[in-house]
């Protein structure tokens, strides 16, 4: 638990607002205190008074306890919200190249950039989640230093600069500094370490473009979008997705935000937590389960919670048969409501052929992709009768079967069809 500390000191703050819609009012729900660099400490935070004497309060992080005064993690990184909005990894790697190259230019060393600078080097309009961040009253929301989501049409130019960003030598290009603004601007935080931009659809919502790497071997996006759409057939909560063909040898697998749109606004935020942060893990832990998030539901879920249950092991069906092994707590992820924490929509699933045993076990200890250790912990999805599982089970085996039905309308090559029958089991 976070430890709580009276000593006082005027120094740097930023304040932190919750903006959801569906949990009430624009509201400042505390400040954070950056660390000092020197001993290389993470942040602080202190919920204000207003938060913790509204109805609607609610812990922003199961470390932050609901109570008066400043809150230091015991966790070298922090607390684990803050980090949920914090950018993925290809975001960070854009990030230090810029500082690098800013550094080259101004004759000084590079400057090691911390998870402060990360969080809030994502720009606020494309910021996951429904936190906000700003120095001061009078200041406005950050980061707000260049175009925020370009549209839909000036994707292919992005995928282009995607690739070239990362062949050799492309610092020495003149035209790098302003490439890295272009992807940096429209970054995002929701996972993966693929070349990837937030950009807004014609209907004003804001979609993420997953691009090509230059070292793919398959086409990855394409047998993500026939994943999504085997889990949309399949029964799994999915937002909508689109398979774009940009130039170039592979596709550019789009999807549809789903920590936005409430009530018709499509920029309207919705508060988003990974399970990585409700379950108070870190990156790399071992040993984290499905019946961990069960257990979450079980003492945090919001109205619905049976449903959000029999998703759950329809989800952990699905990950089995589909070989989606990078099936981590940071894929699986949380949409606060009035009453509590509700499951996300299902998001980067991918067949893993790299991998032989899943992130997440199923039952504590089996990794290994065994249908039947997953299907005797039915009981603790509510699906009592034997029969209940298997139905879903059976469900979801016919769709799964159909994925070389995708792949052949898609015209993927046969050898790709060839790779992925090591990994699909259905």
């Amino acid at each position: 638990m976070a430890n709580k500390k009276t000593t006082r000191a005027a120094r740097q703050s930023i304040e932190v607002h919750l903006d959801a819609p569906e949990l009430g009012p624009f509201m400042q729900v505390g400040v954070l205190y950056p660390a000092d660099v020197r001993i290389d400490l993470a942040p602080s935070f202190e919920y204000t008074p207003e938060w913790l004497k509204s109805p609607l309060r609610f812990l922003l992080d199961p470390r932050l306890d609901l109570y008066a005064g400043e809150q230091h993690s015991a966790r070298p990184r922090g607390f684990g919200i803050f980090l949920d909005s914090a950018p993925d990894r290809w975001g960070r790697v854009l990030m230090e190249r810029r500082e690098a190259s800013q550094a080259k230019k101004e004759g000084r060393p590079m400057r090691r950039l911390s998870d402060l600078d990360f969080m809030l080097g994502v720009h606020d309009f494309t910021r996951t989640g429904g936190l906000r961040f700003r120095r001061g009253p009078d200041e406005p929301f950050i980061d707000n230093h260049e175009l925020p989501a370009p549209p839909v049409t000036d994707l292919r130019e992005l995928a282009a600069i995607a690739q070239r960003l990362e062949e050799p030598g492309a610092e020495e290009l003149p035209e790098y500094e302003k490439w890295l603004s272009m992807l940096i601007a429209p970054g995002t935080s929701l996972g993966g370490a693929r070349p990837k931009a937030t950009f807004t659809q014609t209907d004003g919502t804001l979609w993420l473009a997953k691009f090509p790497a230059h070292d793919d071997r398959y086409d990855w996006g394409a047998w993500e979008y026939i994943t999504q759409q085997l889990a949309q057939e399949a029964g799994i909560w999915v937002p909508e997705s689109q398979l774009l063909a940009l130039g170039g040898r592979y596709h550019t697998f789009c999807v549809k935000r789903f920590d936005r749109s409430v009530n018709g606004d499509p920029r309207a935020r919705r508060m988003y937590a990974s399970a990585m942060t409700l379950l108070e893990r870190e990156d790399g832990d071992a040993g984290a389960s499905y019946l961990d998030m069960v257990e979450f539901l079980e003492t945090e879920g919001a109205t619905g919670l049976t449903e959000d249950l029999h998703q759950l092991f329809r989800r952990a069906v699905f990950n089995l048969l589909v070989g989606n092994r990078d099936d981590h707590l940071r894929n699986h992820g949380f949409i606060r409501q009035p009453t509590g924490w509700r499951l996300s929509p299902a998001f980067d699933m991918n067949p893993n052929r790299d991998k032989h045993q899943h992130a997440l076990t199923w039952d504590g200890k089996t990794a290994e992709p065994d249908l039947a250790a997953l299907k005797a912990t039915a009981p603790f999805y509510r699906l009592i009768e034997p029969e209940e599982a298997q139905s879903i089970i059976d469900e979801v085996s016919r769709v799964v079967s159909t994925w070389r039905d995708k792949a052949r309308a898609l015209q993927l090559p046969s050898i790709e069809l060839q790779v992925m029958e090591t990994v699909f089991a259905a």
